[in-house]
């Protein structure tokens, strides 16, 4: 039997010691595949729950800013808070006040109220909150208030107890606001971001899918596939608007007309449909200028 000289016996060891290494590195690799798998699985579920945390903060959101809106009702002869004009010392000339302006802060304590969490602009209304009754403040809300009924009739559509709606369950009072990019400055001496015509839904803000003009829509997907919209009975209510911005606007929809949509009956105007979720701009009569 042999013996085992002491070269034998470097080379014995080396051998073992490269054999210990390549099993210590595959093991690490294999923790590392692990970890990764793990990682791929646990990630999606966290964004997942983020979103849906984001999305009943502005549910609830919506919420208080019905119920302020309720209160400023009832205390003002049944209106809402249609925006005056007033002289602002920044911009030099008469801008109307932010309709949020009136509610705070009496009837809506917290402006951060108006503060969606997913709304990539948020943080505007976070630096100007001590200013929300200014002028220059109008486009910051992640929310606006339906236009239609601010400024159709002379305004005076906003006195509700008088001029209610035939479906007032499925009226539309107020929703999350777009857009959501852009980065230009809207107005003089304000933080940059898009304009969002005073913190109000546009019917039609000349929005075309197919036109080259560019022109970015209120209408977002903010929460995943769509938004969130706040009802004058108080209602919120899940809105899928993803399709919304593949398709042209029209004067008139089927569906839309027979839920008894002024707009399609009665003015023949361009408008987005909600009426696959059952909301509509306006169901009544509307009063002349």
């Amino acid at each position: 039997m042999g013996t085992v000289d002491g070269s034998d016996r470097f080379f014995l060891y080396a051998r073992r010691g490269a054999a210990r290494q390549a099993s210590s590195l595959i093991e690490l690799l294999v923790v590392i595949a692990i970890i990764g798998f793990l990682l791929s699985l646990l990630i999606p579920s966290l964004k997942r729950s983020t979103d849906m945390a984001s999305a009943t903060v502005c549910r609830h959101h919506l919420r208080e800013l019905g119920r302020s809106l309720d209160m400023y009702r009832m205390e003002n002869d049944g209106w809402l808070p249609v925006a005056a004009p007033v002289m602002s010392h920044q911009l030099r000339r008469e801008e109307p006040e932010p309709w949020f302006g009136k509610l705070y802060p009496t009837y809506l304590p917290d402006p951060m109220v108006l503060r969606c969490p997913k709304d990539p602009f948020g943080y505007r209304l976070a630096t100007v909150s001590s200013r929300i009754r200014e002028p220059v403040v109008a486009d910051f809300a992640s929310y606006g208030l339906n236009n239609f009924i601010m400024t159709i009739g002379g305004g005076r559509l906003g006195q509700i107890d008088r001029n209610a709606p035939r479906r007032p369950l499925d009226t539309i009072l107020a929703a999350d606001l777009g857009p959501d990019n852009g980065e230009t400055a809207v107005r003089s001496g304000t933080v940059p971001g898009p304009s969002r015509n005073d913190s109000l839904l546009q019917w039609s803000d000349g929005f075309d899918p197919f036109a080259e003009t560019g022109i970015s829509p209120w209408v977002t997907t903010r929460h995943g596939d769509g938004i969130h919209m706040l009802t004058l009975a108080g209602g919120v209510r899940d809105v899928r608007t993803k399709d919304i911005l593949r398709t042209p606007i029209k004067k008139s929809y089927s569906r839309c007309a027979a839920g008894g949509c002024t707009l399609c009956i009665d003015l023949k105007v361009f408008h987005y449909s909600f009426a696959k979720d059952q909301l509509f701009w306006w169901t009544g009569p509307v009063p002349p200028d």
